[in-house]
């Protein structure tokens, strides 16, 4: 029995891995930020400047914000101004689609 909650938990962190190496940001290329759940657009718009960034999209209803910054501890610097999650802006967009297409089909 403990072997296969060793395997299940191995295989968790693997795949928890593989996912944070996929979505890592990369300086000067779209950035994904995820705020927590009823942030308000201003409040985005200030966190992204705060960081130095320039914003390419905002989505209140979901607390993303879509922006791009030249400097290499951009992504940092948008954890230190509010959001929760940092991701590489084109791997989360290509998710919010799919979300939206589920629940709109």
């Amino acid at each position: 029995m403990r072997e296969i909650g060793f395997g299940f938990m191995f295989s968790l962190a693997m795949a928890l891995a593989a996912f944070l190496v996929a979505a890592w940001p990369v300086p000067g290329q779209p950035i994904a930020a995820f705020f927590p759940s009823g942030t308000s657009q201003p409040d985005m718009a200030r966190a992204i400047a705060k960081a130095g960034g320039s914003i390419l999209q905002l989505d209140a209803g979901a607390a993303v914000a879509i922006s791009v910054g030249d400097a290499r501890d951009y992504a940092t610097s948008l954890y230190r101004a509010g959001a929760w999650l940092v991701i590489d802006g084109s791997l989360a967009q290509s998710c919010i689609r799919q979300a939206r297409n589920l629940s709109n089909g």
